[in-house]
């Protein structure tokens, strides 16, 4: 309906290819079976809704099958509205939608944003928001979290169009699929029989574009690599790996061997294989200096989570002299810090050891007395 209703609140009246095909589902919905229950009031009722950045979706159901759908365009004005006041706003708009099903009956209301479980709870309101909780206090519900990839109905209500926009603003040329689908191998039974029933499984046309539940089809083409190669390395990504590029796709698109397309093209990316391929840490170990004479070179570690004592110690330093092999440990908190552990080695080892020329800082805290014998 977005199409029809931007037509009829601009200045001029215009009526083109996308206010025919929006008119033209909208009959075929009227007309078609209903595929609704009846409601009954001896059941539990379950409310979904979700919000974007352009409407809000809302689904009354009942035993996992639906009774109702809502959903409504946002004004410019709620466009620019924060995420959770546009998800509470869904809320307060889908009971006011069915409040002759929810007035006087105890339902689950299901939201894919976490923060309304605490709506009662809020410290600072605003009057909008007071008047809204106002409202929802006539009810009586529990609010469940349902991340948005549970939330399917509720969720391709508001987001299906939002995705064509902003594809068709990034991505010059999007209307050329509409021509692909009839005689594509992965699509072409489905455009069919879609075109015929609305809706076939998991798949249904909109604004002439094939979508499997909100994700948009792909037929075979060139598109299928311009859109891996974009999402992996155009704009302003930085080339992702394997497993975050194909999230990425599979956030907002569907076509049959998505994964190895993904990954053949991500392996095969010039940049990653020039900047990527040698930038691991490698090298070889190379041997520490042997020590001419006793107490000039030292290691030193740190033995960590022992049970704490009386004075509160639960660690032990280990000095080690590498030429003789003669070791201190010593006492210690694992709270210490750098000061604290450098007058301990002054006090523990340096006044027995006053012939101390070079030290070596092995283990947990290399570097920790550098500064203190420089």
């Amino acid at each position: 309906m977005a199409p029809i209703t931007d037509c009829l609140k601009s200045k001029s009246f215009y009526w083109g290819a996308e206010q025919q095909e929006s008119f033209q589902l909208v009959k075929d919905a009227l007309t078609t079976a209903p595929v609704l229950i009846l409601s009954s009031f001896d059941k539990l009722f379950t409310v979904d809704t979700d919000a974007s950045a352009i409407g809000v979706g809302a689904v009354l159901s009942q035993t996992c099958r639906p009774v109702a759908f809502f959903s409504e365009k946002l004004c410019p004005a709620r466009q620019k509205w924060a995420a959770y006041e546009q998800e509470l706003y869904a809320i307060v708009r889908a009971l006011k939608q069915w409040e002759s099903y929810l007035l006087h009956q105890e339902f689950v209301l299901c939201s894919d944003n976490k923060a309304l479980q605490h709506i009662n709870t809020q410290k600072n309101v605003n009057r909008m928001h007071v008047r809204w909780l106002l409202f929802l206090q006539r009810f009586s519900f529990t609010i469940k979290h349902k991340p948005g990839i549970e939330n399917k109905a509720a969720d391709a209500l508001s987001r299906k169009a939002i995705l064509l926009n902003k594809l068709q603003t990034d991505l010059m040329g999007l209307e050329h699929l509409k021509d692909l689908y009839a005689g594509d191998d992965d699509f072409s039974k489905i455009w069919t029989h879609c075109l015929d029933t609305t809706q076939f499984e998991d798949y249904s046309i909109m604004h002439g574009f094939l979508f499997k539940q909100n994700l948009l089809c792909i037929p075979q083409s060139s598109w299928r690599q311009h859109l891996i190669r974009e999402v992996h390395g155009g704009g302003l990504a930085a080339h992702l790996g394997k497993d975050k590029t194909l999230q990425q796709l599979q956030a907002k698109f569907f076509w049959p061997r998505l994964r190895r397309d993904t990954f053949r093209i991500v392996d095969s990316c010039p940049v990653c294989q020039i900047y990527k391929g040698g930038a691991q840490n490698t090298g070889l170990y190379m041997p520490l200096p042997v020590p001419d004479s006793i107490w000039e070179d030292l290691s030193m570690d740190f033995v960590l989570g022992l049970p704490r004592t009386r004075k509160g110690n639960d660690s032990i330093m280990v000095v080690v002299d590498r030429f003789s092999k003669m070791g201190h440990f010593i006492s210690c908190k694992k709270t210490s810090n750098a000061l604290h552990i450098a007058n301990l080695f002054f006090t523990e080892i340096v006044r027995l050891r006053t012939w101390l020329t070079e030290k070596h800082h092995l283990g947990s805290r290399r570097q920790i007395l550098k500064p203190f014998l420089a």
